[in-house]
């Protein structure tokens, strides 16, 4: 009885350290693989002519107003009560439309951003699943910087070459 004991905790360790090993830990910096796909430089030049033609029309806005302001200066002592009043009226919503229209722009801009962006992460994510389920790994841990890495080992392996091969980028 003592010997079929210690045969099935042997036969358990021995299983125990067999499912150990097989479990594989890997690792990749994911900003480093979004950085390195085409299409975020392509999203990215896409942003910036959007932000600079938003840009140019807020610059154009404010030339605008600054001529109206510098007229209204001129003219200001010349006219009566009533028109400089109006004057005023029209110069405080000219500059309330100029902010509304800025904090509505980088609102449509951050959300473009969200849209031209989220579909490359996606993309990513997709890869780095795929090489991990077909590679047998258990758990892929991000070290990019500032991620929250719950562990990390020197001893796993970094799956970057994989995941960019399945994305076409070589390098």
């Amino acid at each position: 009885m003592k010997h079929f004991a210690k045969l099935v905790i042997l036969t358990f360790l021995l299983i125990g350290a067999s499912v150990a090993q097989a479990q594989k830990f890997g690792h990749i910096n994911f900003e480093e693989l979004i950085d390195a796909m085409p299409e975020k430089q392509e999203a990215l030049n896409t942003l910036q002519k959007e932000y600079n033609e938003v840009k140019n029309l807020i610059e154009e806005m404010s030339v605008e107003f600054n001529k109206k302001l510098m007229n209204a200066q001129k003219s200001y002592e010349t006219m009566s009560k009533t028109s400089q009043e109006m004057m005023e009226k029209e110069l405080q919503e000219s500059q309330t439309r100029i902010q509304q229209f800025q904090s509505s722009a980088e609102e449509r801009l951050m959300k473009r951003r969200e849209d031209l962006l989220n579909p490359i992460i996606d993309k990513a994510e997709a890869a780095v699943k795929k090489v991990a389920e077909r590679e047998g790994f258990m758990y892929i841990y991000d070290v990019s910087k500032g991620s929250q890495v719950l562990y990390y080992s020197s001893k796993s392996i970094d799956i970057m070459p994989l995941v960019k091969k399945e994305l076409g980028i070589v390098k």
